[in-house]
């Protein structure tokens, strides 16, 4: 993908936040956020995620943090929410692979119930409110 189309604040934030501009883009997925998978100049993968500022990216991303800690398979946040106009901007680590689990029969609830049981356990006791 070209580097172009990158929007114009992303390579001085990621040379900023990550100390690495971006050589490559990976990936872009646009949801609920913009989500940026980039090769930075020093080797390293990164995904960036840009969303609009609603005020709830830094408990998000605190819990997010909170889970790797604890050894649950999610990407490991690499800044804490930086804000660039009006958009909750971070990056946590590229962690390719994987597959979105689509279903609605009983052995699919009783693994999204395992999932989320974990997340549960995984956040007993955390305030949302932290900062990593």
């Amino acid at each position: 993908m070209v580097l172009d189309e990158l929007p114009d604040w992303l390579p001085p934030w990621c040379l900023e936040h990550l100390g690495a501009a971006p050589v490559a883009q990976l990936f872009r997925i646009r949801r609920i956020s913009t989500v940026f998978g980039l090769r930075l100049a020093n080797g390293g993968e990164a995904v960036v995620k840009a969303r609009p500022d609603d005020g709830r990216a830094d408990a998000c991303v605190a819990a997010q943090a909170r889970l790797a800690e604890r050894g649950f398979p999610c990407p490991r946040p690499l800044t804490p929410v930086v804000r660039v106009g009006a958009l909750a901007v971070h990056a946590e680590e590229h962690r390719p692979g994987g597959a979105m689990l689509h279903g609605d029969s009983p052995e699919a609830a009783a693994l999204y119930a395992e999932v989320f049981a974990r997340i549960m356990t995984g956040l007993d006791g955390a305030d949302a409110q932290r900062n990593y």
